[in-house]
C-alpha cells in the first residue's frame, strides 16, 4: 500500500514538473510608457507563450522594425482611437505567418514615411481583425511592392470586421488562395482601390463601404472569384471592376456617384444579381468585353 502511495506521489510530481516547465498562455499587460509587464511590444511578442493575450493600454507603441508574429497571439487595444502601433520601416508595421489563430482588436496600425510598405501582411493561417484601423501603406512603382493597408495572402482564412482602411494605396488586398470574410469595413480615401482580389482568391465581402477611393471601390482580377454582397461603392472612379478571368457573384450591391457603377473587361464573367447602380456619371454598367 505504501509503495502504491509513493508511486502516485512520484507520478504527480513528474506531471506537475512537466506542466510548469512549458510556457503557459496568459494575459499580459503593456503600457505605452514601458511600465507594463514587459518594456516593449517586441520583447513581449518574442517571450509570450503561444495563445497568450496581450492587452495594450492607450498610447503609441513605436517599433524600430516590423513586428513579426509566428505563433498564436491575441492583441487587444483600448480602441482604434486610443491605441496605435506605429513604424517607419520599409517592411511595414506587422506581419503574421503560421497556423494561428492570430487576432487583433481595437488597434490602429500605422506606417509613417515614404518607404515602400504594406501596413500589415498576413501570409497564411487563421486571423481575426476587429475594430482596427490601417493607414499609411506606400506602393513602390518600380518594385511593384507594398501598398496594402492589410495584405491577406497564401491560404489565409478568418475574418476582418468593422475596421477602417484609409490613406493607403489600397485598403485591403486579398491574393493567392486567401478566402477571408470581410464584413462592415470602411475603405475610404485610398489612392488606388478600396478592396482588391487577385490570383485565385475568394471568400465573401459583405456590407463594406468603399467610398471616395481614387480608383476602384472593389477590383476583382486574375482568376479571383469572391462573393460581393450588400456593399456600398460610392464616389470612386469605378464602383466594382472585373478584369482578366475573374468571376464570382456580385449581388445586392449599391454603386452610386461613381464614373462607372460596375465595369466588365477582358474575359471576366461574374454573376450579377440585383445590384442597384444609379447616378453614375458615365455608365451604370459598362461592358467592355
Amino acid at each position: 500500500m505504501k509503495k502504491a502511495c509513493l508511486l502516485i506521489v512520484l507520478i504527480s510530481c513528474i506531471l506537475l514538473t512537466a506542466c510548469t516547465s512549458a510556457p503557459v498562455p496568459t494575459g499580459i499587460y503593456l503600457k505605452a510608457d514601458g511600465s507594463g509587464d514587459f518594456r516593449t511590444l517586441e520583447q513581449t511578442v518574442q517571450q509570450a507563450a503561444a495563445g497568450s493575450t496581450i492587452y495594450l493600454g492607450p498610447g503609441t507603441y513605436r517599433l524600430t522594425e516590423p513586428l513579426l508574429i509566428e505563433k498564436s497571439l491575441h492583441l487587444v487595444g483600448a480602441g482604434m482611437d486610443e491605441t496605435r502601433i506605429v513604424s517607419t520601416a520599409e517592411d511595414g508595421v506587422a506581419g503574421f505567418r503560421g497556423e494561428g489563430p492570430f487576432t487583433a482588436e481595437g488597434i490602429t496600425f500605422e506606417h509613417e514615411g515614404n518607404t515602400v510598405a504594406h501596413v500589415v501582411a498576413v501570409l497564411g493561417g487563421s486571423v481575426i481583425f476587429k475594430e482596427c484601423r490601417f493607414r499609411g501603406a506606400v506602393y513602390g512603382e518600380e518594385s511593384e511592392q507594398g501598398g496594402g493597408g492589410l495584405l491577406l495572402g497564401a491560404e489565409t482564412t478568418g475574418y476582418v470586421r468593422d475596421c477602417v482602411f484609409e490613406g493607403n494605396d489600397t485598403g485591403i488586398e486579398v491574393w493567392e488562395q486567401a478566402r477571408p470574410t470581410l464584413e462592415r469595413n470602411i475603405c475610404r480615401d485610398n489612392e488606388a482601390v478600396g478592396i482588391i482580389y487577385g490570383g485565385e482568391a475568394g471568400g465573401v465581402a459583405s456590407e463594406n463601404e468603399c467610398i471616395e477611393n481614387a480608383g476602384h471601390g472593389v477590383f476583382v482580377m486574375g482568376q479571383a472569384s469572391p462573393t460581393l454582397e450588400r456593399n456600398i461603392c460610392r464616389d470612386n472612379d469605378v464602383g466594382i471592376f472585373y478584369s482578366g478571368e475573374a468571376g464570382g457573384v456580385a449581388r445586392n450591391n449599391e454603386c452610386t456617384g461613381n464614373r462607372v457603377g460596375i465595369g466588365l473587361w477582358e474575359h471576366a464573367a461574374p454573376k450579377l444579381e440585383d445590384n442597384n447602380c444609379h447616378d453614375n456619371s458615365v455608365d451604370n454598367i459598362l461592358d467592355l468585353r
